[in-house]
């Protein structure tokens, strides 16, 4: 880069350019942060919603009963929903 385009000793453009880094650097976690924030909320309330017209709650953290090795695909009941028009 030319001397002129550094608007003074390359010691203060230096400077300046770290300042305007770190800016950018703090105002893009702070938009990541507010972007988190409100992707969980938002997410909260599509759960919320989900239950209430499904009327059932999920619960990811629910204890497998049994073995896999004991079920039997042959054995199985396949069951369809109705789908009202």
């Amino acid at each position: 880069m030319p001397k002129s385009k550094t608007r003074g000793s390359l010691k203060e453009h230096r400077k300046r350019v770290a300042h305007r880094n770190n800016t950018i650097k703090g105002l893009r976690k702070k938009a990541q942060a507010e972007y988190q924030e409100m992707f969980e909320k938002q997410m909260e309330a599509l759960k919320v919603q989900y239950q209430n017209e499904m009327g059932e709650t999920t619960e990811l953290n629910a204890e497998v009963i049994g073995d896999a090795k004991d079920i039997s695909v042959a054995s199985a009941e396949v069951v369809t929903p109705e789908v009202e028009k």
